[in-house]
């Protein structure tokens, strides 16, 4: 079950930016024949798998770099495969893991036969981890811990938080008892014996950070202020319904799936034990039919079908959180006034003392760096960006920022920019500073920035240029520092900081030339202090946290002050919701308020609260496990070999029968635990024509792939007793990034593509002269920074564009001469979602090369990454014109509709949006020596997104095309998946 931990997408996260790659053109091809029908309807239930568990293949880790050494080591339930710097990483991760194995196990009711295989890795500047049951139970550990505000804080141990929450997926996912379990025993792990990844994502994330979470220990996100606060606001805005659950795609808050999921098994722990969910998990897994039956078992174990206790669980939910709310409004809530739109996540944002700076994440418009005039509400944009997580302005404007770019090597790394006359500076590469501040000094300025690498945090000086002078500070493995903030005359620092067995509290750095600095604690306490501020003066600090107070004794996140002198605290705000990242200018303070609808800039009634206490009144310290007191034994460390884990785990039958053939073999596929070796094999034997069908499917590390194909058509003429045969080869080798640039928008691919048809057996209405054989040798530049947000309905900025030069004359073909291939789409960004789409391509062929064929309606998602013949032309028939040259362009205007997000209960399928296309398009297809006759066409599509499995989205265009040339007109009505480009 792969599963994103992270909950609240903030911009720590990647960027979101579309990178569609070329489908192969082999697996086209292999679900157009018998055997791959039968293939496919095995393999391919992966891909109609929840979000959860979909099974695009197992992620392979980053890139081997010089020197990177992977070592591996086996505990009683575990394999460890990990660098060898991480060696004391690998050794808490399998203590952790294996005391979460002896009472999840026990817990849920379910003892998986086999060790689990765990990856750590540390290829990503964020907090995340994932599992996943195929080809063997795996799970996925980020080693970079939570940081700040994300709903994942509240932790005792980064690696005990995650082992346990994606440990609940791999038991969960692993129960199977009944048919399915027999399936299983002969056939191995195949997709079909996994009945609970068939069911929503509340109930498979819910139940993970159900088992995360200790209330009475302070750990889990179910014990976290921000998600009572989340569902405190659902309460009060609406709670959602069964059906808008099952199918959550861009609803705020995003990943709600965990959030409402928690609340549901809590609910269902509380009013009907865990003895019951022990029972209905152990029932479920029984099933043989997906997604069906799920309140059949809920009537049978609970009595009540789930959308009956959703109705119970509304009322619940009512009855927890109405008090709070009616406790918290007793008092005068802070006034506020909106100073942007709403945000998924928390943002980076700074002020200079008279303007606000701030990422604009609205999900409807490119994310931009933005400046903000509170006084008059003039707003200007100073640069579009993607993947900032923090910046910071210094005394004479210049701005710094760190950003997180998605390396081709599979890395996620964060740097530092700089901002001046409107252009952006890269300062570092690949230095993994995901937090940075200026420092003033007696000569001008420089800069201390935060990286956590192989989960150790340290705090790093540099000069304004981005040159790394020396290290502050480094912590332990037990040490994680959070946001920070320079004081303005540059002699100290002041950091939110989580210490072994501790919760987050705020510490304080004098800052020297000593060679060794020592942290001051300011606080202790079982609060979440955070996003500390200096104020002017640098008397005080600023800062965010969740205290409880009198009467209410609710944990809610406000806007506090701390003065350095006496000690003394006073609030500064009392919401309802949520007030972090707090910043003061001018004497007004500013924060980012979470509500309903997401997160939002706001500008504070500054009247404050009377409520003053000394920090001593708030101490108070968690009494968290020390997990890693007795490591838990394994063997010795060997080096990593991925022949240990690539034997494939399941296998399936193919068989097909027909009057011409008899058809029997087998389906295997596997990879290692890395996930750089992918194959997919299937091997059979037509035993009435003795001929042999093969399917190869082989990837290394995301970059070489090889496939291979062959199989077998056949021909029946009365008049002949032997059936025609003609047989269909394809070889193809591709060599993916060759090189990228320009944060990978640029990308180089060489291939080699042969395609041999022809007749083995002479029969039926087929003849020796329709032989043919293709080979091609290519390469191709792909350009693309096309950018979605939260709310598009299709790319709706950037380009993406490619050249590819293919020769028939390298490799032996019936084909002769070279072909020069383009594209180019550009989409841009209109008011209200909408995008306004221009197409053109085309390709240029010398001497006698394989014929281009224009009509019909195209699909992004099938076009072949070499040796493409056809180009779409809506309104026509799909070989409305042939020839050797070819160029077709299209304008589209693409509306969204309304949005309805929601599932038909709890099957497995439902509607995203629905938005419909204006198009026009023109295209010619002609000869050398000839002129091209244009054909046009004009038309209306209407596309649903209909959702399958809970997440996955398939864009359905039904279209009407009116072709402006009736002579060569097709059926004006058309269906067709995906996008035309």
């Amino acid at each position: 079950m792969h599963t994103d931990m992270i909950t609240m997408h903030t911009e720590h996260s990647p960027a979101k930016r579309l990178r569609t790659q070329p489908r192969n053109p082999l697996r086209n091809l292999l679900h157009s024949t018998l055997l791959a029908a039968a293939l496919s309807a095995i393999v391919g239930t992966g891909l109609l798998m929840p979000a959860t568990a979909q099974a695009e293949a197992p992620l392979a880790v980053a890139w081997e770099q010089p020197g990177e050494h992977w070592l591996s080591f086996d505990s009683a339930h575990f394999h460890l495969h990990y660098k060898a710097e991480h060696q004391a990483q690998a050794e808490r991760a399998a203590t952790i893991a294996e005391q979460a194995w002896a009472q999840l196990t026990v817990r849920l009711g379910w003892t998986p036969e086999d060790r689990v295989h765990i990856v750590l890795t540390d290829d990503h500047d964020f907090s995340n981890g994932w599992a996943h049951p195929l080809p063997f139970n795996q799970i996925r550990v980020f080693l970079s811990p939570p940081d700040g505000n994300s709903t994942l804080e509240q932790y005792d141990d980064w690696l005990h938080l995650l082992i346990t929450h994606e440990l609940t997926h791999v038991i969960h996912g692993d129960m199977v008892r009944g048919l399915p379990a027999a399936i299983r025993n002969v056939f191995g792990r195949n997709p079909w014996t996994f009945p609970h990844a068939y069911t929503p994502g509340f109930m498979i994330e819910g139940l993970a950070v159900y088992t995360e979470t200790d209330l009475h220990a302070g750990v889990g996100r179910g014990g976290s202020t921000l998600y009572d606060a989340m569902m405190r606001m659902e309460v009060m805005h609406g709670i959602d319904d069964l059906a808008e659950i099952t199918a959550p795609l861009r609803d705020y808050p995003l990943g709600k799936q965990y959030l409402y999921g928690y609340y549901y098994w809590k609910f269902l722990a509380e009013t009907q034990g865990e003895d019951k969910i022990r029972l209905y998990l152990r029932r479920y897994s029984g099933t043989l039919i997906p997604y069906f039956l799920q309140d059949r078992y809920a009537r049978m174990t609970f009595g009540k079908s789930h959308s009956a206790l959703w109705n119970d669980f509304r009322q619940w939910l009512y009855a927890r959180f109405t008090p709070e709310i009616t406790e918290l409004q007793q008092q005068p809530l802070t006034a506020m006034l909106s100073l942007s739109d709403p945000a998924a996540g928390i943002t980076a944002s700074a002020t200079d003392g008279q303007y606000l700076y701030y990422l604009r994440n609205n999900g409807e418009d490119r994310r931009a760096l933005m400046k903000k005039d509170p006084r008059t509400g003039d707003e200007t944009e100073l640069l579009s960006l993607t993947g900032m997580s923090d910046l910071d302005i210094s005394a004479d404007g210049d701005i710094v920022y760190t950003r997180t770019i998605n390396d081709v090597s599979g890395r996620l790394y964060s740097d530092l920019f700089l901002l001046r006359d409107g252009r952006e500076q890269r300062l570092t590469q690949g230095e993994r500073y995901r937090n940075v501040r200026w420092l003033p000094t007696a000569s001008g300025k420089q800069l201390v920035a935060k990286k956590i690498d192989g989960g150790i945090s340290q705090l790093d000086l540099l000069t304004a240029t981005g040159e790394r002078v020396r290290t502050l500070w480094q912590g332990t493995l037990d040490d994680v520092l959070g946001d920070f903030s320079v004081s303005h005359d540059g002699k100290q620092l002041v950091a939110s900081l989580k210490r072994a067995g501790a919760g987050w509290n705020l510490e304080r750095l004098p800052l020297g030339s000593a060679s060794h600095l020592e942290w001051l604690p300011l606080t202790a306490t079982r609060a979440m202090e955070t996003s500390p501020r200096f104020s002017a003066d640098d008397q005080s600090i600023l800062f965010s946290a969740d205290y409880r107070h009198e009467p209410e004794n609710i944990a809610v996140f406000n806007l506090y002050r701390l003065d350095l002198n006496s000690l003394d605290v006073r609030q500064l705000s009392h919401v309802d919701g949520a007030l972090l990242q707090p910043l003061e200018m001018q004497g007004r303070l500013y924060a980012q308020s979470y509500n309903a609808d997401g997160y939002r800039h706001v500008e504070l009634d500054n009247t404050g609260t009377d409520n003053h206490f000394a920090l001593t009144s708030m101490a108070g310290r968690y009494d968290y496990t020390n997990h890693y007191q007795t490591l838990a034994g394994h063997s010795g460390a060997d080096n990593y070999s991925p022949l240990n884990s690539l034997a494939p785990t399941s296998w399936m039958p193919v068989w097909a029968r027909s009057s011409e053939r008899n058809t029997l073999g087998a389906q295997i596929s596997g990879g290692d635990a890395l996930g750089r070796h992918l194959y997919d094999l299937m091997l059979a034997y037509d035993t009435t024509n003795q001929q042999t069908e093969l399917a190869l499917s082989y990837s290394f590390d995301s970059r070489w792939e090889v496939n291979l194909l062959r199989s077998h058509e056949y021909y029946s003429d009365p008049a002949q007793t032997e059936p025609g045969i003609r047989r269909h080869s394809i070889i193809e080798i591709d060599r993916r990034h060759l090189f990228s640039q320009f944060e990978n928008t640029l990308d180089m691919t060489l291939g080699v593509h042969r395609d041999d048809d022809r007749q083995i057996q002479a029969g039926g209405d087929q003849n020796a002269a329709d032989n043919t054989q293709k080979s091609l040798v290519g390469v191709r530049l792909d350009f693309d920074n096309r950018e979605a947000w939260a709310k598009s309905i299709s790319p709706s900025w950037g380009t993406q564009a490619n050249l590819i030069w293919e020769t028939n004359d390298v490799l032996s073909s019936d084909y002769s001469g070279d072909v020069i291939s383009a594209s180019l789409s550009h989409f841009i960004d209109l008011p209200g979602n909408s995008v306004l789409a221009a197409h053109v391509s085309g390709a240029y062929g010398t001497d006698e090369p394989d014929r281009f064929e224009l009509g019909g309606s195209d699909s992004a998602l099938m076009a072949p990454l070499f040796g493409r013949t056809h180009w779409g032309l809506r309104g026509y028939e799909s070989s409305a014109q042939t020839g050797t040259r070819i160029q077709v362009s299209s304008l589209e205007l693409r509306q969204p509709l309304f949005s309805v997000e929601r599932n038909l209960g709890l099957s497995p399928f439902g509607l995203g949006n629905l938005y419909a296309t204006l198009f026009a398009e023109k295209g010619a297809a002609w000869d050398k020596g000839e002129d091209a006759d244009y054909l046009s066409s004009v038309g209306v599509e209407l596309t649903t997104e209909v959702v399958l499995g809970y997440q996955m989205l398939l864009p359905v265009r039904i279209g009407w095309a009116n072709p402006l040339d009736d002579s060569r007109k097709q059926e004006e009505l058309y269906l067709n998946v995906g996008y035309q480009f």
